[in-house]
């Protein structure tokens, strides 16, 4: 009875998993293409329906044959999890340490059941081959996994090791040489057997959660983000402007703006192209924020224009730092692809008598067009 339980219950599980990997296989062409690991993790649950589906050819099959199978479509799942997850963390993946590990312990099963049949050193080997796996799994979720899905499913890896090591350092005690996977040989034996269903569902459930935290961030990302430059759009840089504005209001804490144009950018668009003028702003963007101390912010005002956000900073203070970007600017090299630029720069802090932002907006809109009326690639105070 026991014997048809378990395999009742591992056939169940393996039929949910697939279930679910076939909507991950689905969903992912509708997830940003900058989401990776999906397709792995969907196709390991319909690996390991094969492999149940191997099992299930036991006592009417070749034992050789219906371990191989089973065993390897099982080992193949893991490895495709480990895959999963890695790419979907932005994590370096090599497939030869893994398909190497994988067919050594093929082999090493393939002796125990032609040479020496003995169900014991297959188990060990067996065991210790996919706890390996498993380890590496729960290693790469325990050092850039973040937020309680990656959590989740680090808690089923780690299980999932313990129970493999356990279960293959315990066959020469609990297990016979004639022993059958679904024997109910000990408690241990039996939960091997549904721990590692369950751990796919987990992992399973915890990478749908993932690539849905995933998503929400994009979206966040994108409605705060300009897509071009990947600096600030106007709405979020001026909201922080506000914020800046409400802190100066209620705890002193000053601010500066600065504005800055790109100059003669409307040169740059009909004698080199709009591709040419999009990398210019992409370049520029990427100087500026490199230039910005960590607590400062950037973001496209409109059209080749931008403002910095400079909290907690004076106006000698943010002149200098408009002096360095305006320099960085300048000093950045011409190649085929974007022409030499500069900006110009209209610098304004907060002082007593301003009732928003808008108001320092206002005088940094205006020292600009002094710094362009001067002749441009300047700086000019407001």
């Amino acid at each position: 009875m026991t014997s048809l339980d378990l395999r009742s219950f591992n056939f169940l599980a393996a039929l949910q998993c697939a279930v679910m990997g076939a909507v991950l296989l689905g969903i992912r062409h509708n997830f940003p293409s900058n989401i990776k690991g999906l397709r792995y993790w969907g196709l390991a649950p319909l690996l390991a329906l094969g492999a149940t589906g191997f099992y299930a050819l036991l006592g009417h099959a070749p034992a050789v044959l219906v371990g191989l199978g089973g065993n390897g479509l099982l080992m193949a799942c893991t490895v495709a999890l480990l895959a999963g997850t890695r790419e979907f963390l932005g994590q370096p993946w090599r497939w030869w340490p893994w398909v190497a590990l994988v067919l050594g312990c093929l082999a090493g099963l393939t002796v125990f059941f032609v040479v020496w049949p003995d169900y014991r050193p297959r188990m060990l080997i067996f065991g210790l081959g996919m706890a390996a796996i498993c380890a590496a799994h729960t290693q790469v979720l325990a050092r850039h996994g973040r937020g309680f899905a990656a959590r989740l499913m680090l808690l089923a890896m780690a299980w999932q090791t313990l129970v493999l090591v356990t279960r293959a350092l315990s066959t020469y005690w609990i297990d016979a040489p004639d022993t059958q996977r679904f024997d109910a040989g000990s408690v241990i034996h039996m939960v091997f057997v549904a721990t590692f269903s369950f751990s796919i569902l987990l992992v399973l459930v915890s990478a749908q959660l993932m690539a849905s935290e995933r998503v929400r961030q994009e979206f966040e990302h994108l409605a705060s983000h300009d897509e071009l430059t990947g600096a600030l759009n106007r709405r979020a840089i001026l909201r922080l402007a506000e914020q800046a504005h409400a802190r100066w209001q209620h705890e002193g804490q000053a601010y500066a703006l600065l504005l800055l144009d790109l100059d003669h950018f409307k040169h740059i668009n009909d004698s080199r192209g709009h591709q040419a003028g999009d990398r210019t702003l992409v370049k520029v963007a990427a100087t500026l924020q490199q230039g910005l101390r960590p607590l400062d912010r950037v973001g496209r005002y409109g059209g080749e224009e931008f403002v910095a956000l400079l909290p907690i900073s004076d106006l000698a203070s943010a002149q200098r730092m408009a002096e360095r970007l305006r320099a960085r600017v300048e000093g950045l090299p011409a190649d085929t692809d974007t022409p030499a630029c500069t900006v110009s720069i209209g610098v304004a802090r907060v002082q007593a008598g301003d009732a928003s932002c808008d108001a320092v907006v206002g005088r940094a809109d205006r020292a600009l067009y002094q710094a362009k009326a001067a002749g441009r690639n300047q700086v000019s105070l407001g």
